[in-house]
């Protein structure tokens, strides 16, 4: 019983060991780093692209102004790295309140 009890021991502090993450490359945080940061983007991507003004009356969509960031997001991750790169993809106000009389 106590050599079962040592062993679990064992695997246990092991395991503690790879999760908490070793200072080089090998270890369990440092290799999950760059694909969390991967899927973390793409995640943020498919939100929609909202923006609460009327679609403009012409057709040039990227001309269109475009909101500043808000400061309380400044702790967050850069808009850069997740806008959204098909401006004509873009919800705009009188396109949320068709869908919501339909």
């Amino acid at each position: 019983m106590a050599e079962l009890l040592k062993l679990i021991g064992l695997f246990v502090r092991s395991v503690e060991q790879v999760i908490a993450g070793a200072p080089d490359e090998n270890g369990l945080m440092q290799a999950l780093r760059e694909p969390r940061e991967e899927f973390k983007k793409k995640i943020r991507q498919t939100a929609p692209d909202f923006r609460p003004l009327e679609r403009p009356n012409n057709t040039n969509i990227l001309g269109m102004p475009v909101l500043p960031e808000p400061r309380f997001l400044s702790s967050e991750e850069q808009e850069s790295d997740w806008r959204h790169v098909d401006p004509t993809r873009a919800i705009f106000i009188e396109d949320v309140m068709k869908r919501a009389n339909s």
